[in-house]
């Protein structure tokens, strides 16, 4: 079985929440959790993972090369430049590698034979370790400026489903980009997590999409009600209207800032916090759900 936590919108608690249902989870189901957010991962630091046992690259991504030597600089290439990654370098062209997918437009453009080259990178790794609790962690890391992170998170899922677990848990990015599509694709169901403000709202409404196109069942989370509990009710009338069975409230709790210094889940970190107490409540409904 898998389930991804997702958000639509950043910093709604979506990792915390995550961190502390793989907590309580670990004590009665064999599981493996993946990081997919490939961008910003984090979840090593919250579940104590020191070293990474294993890592494994995304091959088959490459970027353009521009011989300055042969190159004329004549120009066609950056001006066709889809991705605005070609730059004057003295007489000739050179390419920025950090801005370049590979797309082949400028040696298709390019007046000259054998001006122009490509030559294979690596965009990100696959990497895996064990948590301080004994289950594995998955973290997909795309780096800086490249693309294809949806690639990799697809990669970090086959790689946690060959780990012999019963069970997967899935901690998607912010937004609806290609690694939250990767993330979602195949889940049994997806928990969302929101909070009680409009902009909240209107980027879980483009995830609720998302998951309608690919028809996957979804509960939900209301993190941080009390800050705006006004709000709550418009909440929970989209929630209502997507379909989306509430697991639970939980409280803005200065304890999960806490916890995240400590580099512990809060629900370990803080047993008897009012983020933790009502998270326990979520893991009975969640339990239920499941």
């Amino acid at each position: 079985m898998q389930i991804t936590v997702s958000s639509g919108k950043g910093g709604v608690g979506k990792s915390s929440i995550t961190a502390s249902l793989l907590y309580l989870l670990n004590k009665e189901i064999n599981l493996v959790a993946v990081d997919a957010d490939a961008d910003t991962p984090n979840l090593d630091i919250l579940l104590g993972v020191n070293r990474w046992i294993g890592e494994e690259p995304l091959s088959g991504e490459r970027v353009a090369v521009i011989d300055g030597d042969m190159c004329n600089g004549c120009g066609i290439c950056a001006e066709n430049c889809p991705y605005e990654c070609i730059e004057k370098a003295g007489r000739a062209y050179k390419v920025n590698e950090v801005l370049c997918e590979g797309c082949n437009v400028c040696s298709i453009v390019c007046p000259h034979d054998f001006v122009i080259s490509f030559k294979d990178t690596v965009p990100g790794v696959v990497r895996w370790g064990e948590t301080a609790y004994g289950f594995k962690l998955v973290s997909a890391y795309l780096f800086p400026g490249r693309p294809n992170s949806g690639k990799l998170v697809f990669k970090a899922k086959k790689r946690a489903e060959s780990l012999d677990a019963e069970f997967i848990v899935v901690d998607a990015a912010a937004g609806i980009g290609c690694s939250v599509v990767a993330s979602v694709n195949g889940s049994d169901f997806v928990i969302v997590v929101v909070e009680p403000t409009e902009v909240s709202i209107s980027d879980a409404k483009r995830l609720v999409k998302v998951l309608d196109h690919f028809g996957l069942k979804r509960a939900a989370v209301i993190n941080k009600f009390d800050i705006n509990s006004e709000f709550v009710p418009v909440v929970e009338d989209f929630l209502r209207e997507s379909k989306a069975d509430i697991l639970g409230y939980v409280p803005y709790d200065r304890s999960v800032v806490n916890a995240m210094l400590e580099g512990k889940p809060v629900v370990e970190a803080f047993p008897d916090s009012p983020f933790s107490l009502a998270l326990r409540e979520v893991y009975d409904r969640l339990k239920e759900f499941i």
